[in-house]
């Protein structure tokens, strides 16, 4: 068993030897190709277009939930109706934000955005202009090279279709305060709106509760203009949600408020009555009656006295005027690129050829091997 064991790791000592010399007697073909590789990589790296990401980091408030729960099951009882559900201080959820980001509305606000880039010599365009005209555009070396090889099919689909780019397309999108729902947008729109949500950059930390949004752009005060306005359009958005809720809630307080304080005097009027009619009586079913009167009464004033705090408090929250998204980092104007990373594309190219090299120098002689015997076989069939 012992011997059996050593031959065993003799023979995997002489394989790794085996490996080792091979890759040493093709150390010039591995050098080469990793070498072609890295220069491939260096291509890259300095050629892909540069960008910059500005971002602000902005705390969501959450919003406060109404106490009329409570009143709920006590309400029923003397026929008011409080709804099926409860009325919260109207606040959208941090998990909707990413769908308002990214839906079509808000990014064709964010198309008028007004921007200032090098090429538009100090005059302000949007958005949408920069990226729907192409002199607002600096041209990029491997910009070119991929849109005709593998941008190709593509390129040329684009051109088919050119005398349609006006064509409007529908599409459903998330709805907000300003949409039904369904938009209609050219085809121009529609690749504006694509580049656009491939640049806006969402990070929500559950851990921490804070939101970092930014946007990625060639220009560093172009994209600190755009990451500014993508703050202000969201926080407008919460804002009119909240306003939108807000008012809901003091309708719906109101419209309670009335039926309580409807239900309060005829509870009231009813107790007067009693106690005036059976003024003196003093038997056991008049006396039950009246508690049963003056029970309903108390109910009917509680839930009165209640609501009409709650209407107060619903008429206050119409003039309070919060920062929904309250500012930790504002946006700055960034002094350092965001991409290409060019050291991380280097070492993956150099990574990748090393790999490539080494493979086909140890797959070579299997490769071989078989081809050989398909030979055989063929040879011994004919």
């Amino acid at each position: 068993m012992t011997e059996q064991l050593q031959a065993t790791n003799h023979s995997d000592e002489i394989d790794l030897k085996d490996l080792i010399v091979q890759l040493w007697k093709k150390r010039k073909f591995i050098l080469t190709v990793t070498g072609l590789f890295f220069l491939l990589g260096i291509f890259i790296a300095f050629t892909l277009p540069v960008e910059y990401t500005a971002q602000s980091v902005i705390l969501p408030q959450s919003g406060r939930q109404s106490s009329l729960g409570n009143l709920g099951s006590l309400a029923s009882i003397v026929g008011v109706n409080m709804g099926t559900t409860v009325m919260a201080e109207g606040n959208i959820s941090t998990g909707i934000y990413p769908q308002i980001v990214n839906s079509l509305p808000f990014v064709r606000e964010i198309m008028e955005t007004p921007i200032v880039v090098e090429r538009s010599d100090g005059k302000e365009i949007t958005l949408y202009e920069y990226y729907s005209e192409k002199k607002y555009r600096s041209k990029n070396v491997f910009t070119v090279i991929k849109k005709y090889t593998i941008g190709l099919p593509g390129t040329l689909i684009s051109a088919f279709r050119s005398s349609k780019n006006m064509q409007e397309v529908t599409i459903h999108t998330a709805i907000t305060p300003d949409s039904t729902g369904i938009v209609s947008i050219s085809r121009q729109e529609q690749a504006v709106y694509n580049a656009i949500k491939g640049s806006i950059q969402y990070e929500y930390n559950t851990k921490e509760g804070i939101i970092k949004l930014g946007y990625t752009f060639p220009e560093p005060l172009a994209a600190a203009q755009i990451s500014e306005q993508l703050h202000k359009s969201l926080e407008k958005y919460v804002i009119n949600y909240k306003i939108e809720k807000v008012q809901e809630n003091l309708n719906f307080v109101e419209q309670s408020f009335a039926e309580a304080r409807k239900d309060f005097l005829q509870k009231q009027a009813n107790l007067a009555a009693f106690q005036d009619a059976n003024r003196g009586l003093i038997t056991a079913s008049s006396r039950t009656v009246e508690t049963r009167l003056r029970s309903e009464y108390d109910i009917a004033f509680t839930i009165y006295n209640e609501l009409a705090k709650q209407r107060e408090q619903a008429q206050l929250s119409m003039k309070e005027e919060k920062p929904i998204l309250t500012v930790i980092n504002p946006v700055t104007v960034p002094l350092e690129k965001s991409a290409p990373r060019r050291s991380m594309i280097l070492a993956v190219f150099l990574l990748l050829g090393l790999i490539v090299s080494t493979g086909w120098v140890l797959a070579k002689p299997f490769i071989e091997d078989i081809k050989a015997e398909i030979i055989k076989i063929s040879g011994v069939e004919g």
